[in-house]
């Protein structure tokens, strides 16, 4: 098994090393609403990319979120509808399982271009010239980390910084069940390369303003529970996030208010998007149900243990939609 799996990593990472040593020009971009996963993975390889003297920039259809701003790059990053100067020869997408999911970024991709897909999403549809997806690695970041470390990149602090951001966010500080053995050695790898641990502690998870506060508080008040206390749901509408001043992209980690409560097996996070009638679907799990086989029915993906979908219709509406299906899964499990 460790060999087939060795064999596979030297076979993306000759791959991907050829084509960044034949090329001058990247674009690196991300999933919309991008999270510390994908913009871990963007941030270490823009300045793995440029310490190699390459032409690179970043962007992305959604703002970066407040939390991970402190390792975003001081140039070379770009917001849509803001563009890049140049057209790029290689794009990677990173933590991105289609490419509808890269927003208005895909339409600015050339036609000519080189497209690295790296990802460890199961939903992933393989629309690269590459295609590196490690379904068993706990995040896109491990996947940059052993690219990097493949083809003898120096970890510097900046890059060690980014990584474990991707690392320690996709696995929740190391409490989900992608944690692998692997992503703590990594993880202290990079701690040891000059991660700014303590750092990260402090921006992403210790550091709310009040408003986001308010919303939380807003948002515990529509938890419900339904079939018989194994699901639970919560509640994010415009009205909430206009009030409160919060910018939606702040208030992803929401999803796991739901999934949080004891005896839950699957938390779901309603929330109403900027286009009318549209809701975002965010599904969380344990004890083994699969959420991501209940997000493809409406177009969306994920993991097993985290995936989502947008469905159109009012919150209440979709919410009886998914919970239908998902109680009928739970049925067919015996769940219930």
């Amino acid at each position: 098994m460790k060999e087939a799996k060795d064999t596979t990593i030297k076979m993306y990472t000759d791959k991907i090393h050829d084509i960044i040593k034949r090329y001058g020009r990247f674009l690196l971009t991300t999933h919309v609403r991008s999270d510390g996963d994908g913009i871990g993975a963007e941030v270490a390889l823009y300045y793995a990319l440029k310490n190699m003297g390459k032409s690179i920039s970043i962007a992305n259809d959604s703002p970066i979120p407040q939390i991970f701003r402190f390792i975003t790059p001081d140039a070379g990053m770009y917001i849509y509808p803001q563009l890049p100067p140049e057209q790029a020869e290689v794009v990677f997408t990173l933590d991105c399982p289609t490419l509808d999911r890269l927003g208005r970024i895909r339409e600015i991709i050339p036609k000519d271009a080189i497209i690295i897909n790296i990802d460890h999403h199961v939903s992933n549809e393989y629309f690269g010239n590459v295609n590196w997806v490690a379904e068993d690695m706990c995040s896109t970041g491990e996947i940059i980390f052993t690219l990097l470390k493949n083809i003898a990149i120096d970890i510097t602090q900046d890059i060690a910084t980014a990584l474990y951001i991707a690392i320690v966010t996709d696995t929740g500080r190391f409490t989900h069940a992608n944690t692998t053995p692997d992503a703590l050695r990594i993880a202290a790898f990079l701690i040891e390369h000059g991660a700014r641990h303590t750092e990260i502690s402090q921006y992403v998870y210790n550091t709310n303003p009040f408003n986001l506060i308010q919303l939380n508080a807003l948002v515990l008040n529509t938890v419900r529970l339904h079939a018989e206390n194994r699901i639970a749901t919560v509640w994010l509408t415009k009205d909430m996030l206009e009030k409160t001043h919060v910018n939606a992209i702040d208030a992803q980690e929401f999803a796991d208010i739901p999934i949080s409560i004891d005896g839950v097996s699957i938390g779901v996070l309603f929330r109403e998007m900027t286009q009318p009638n549209w809701v975002k679907v965010s599904l969380r799990s344990r004890n083994g149900f699969d959420v991501n086989a209940i997000a493809k029915k409406f177009g969306g993906g994920g993991h097993k243990y985290a995936a989502g979908c947008e469905i159109p219709g009012s919150i209440a509406e979709v919410q009886q939609i998914i919970l239908h299906e998902l109680e009928k899964a739970l049925l067919t499990e015996n769940r219930l």
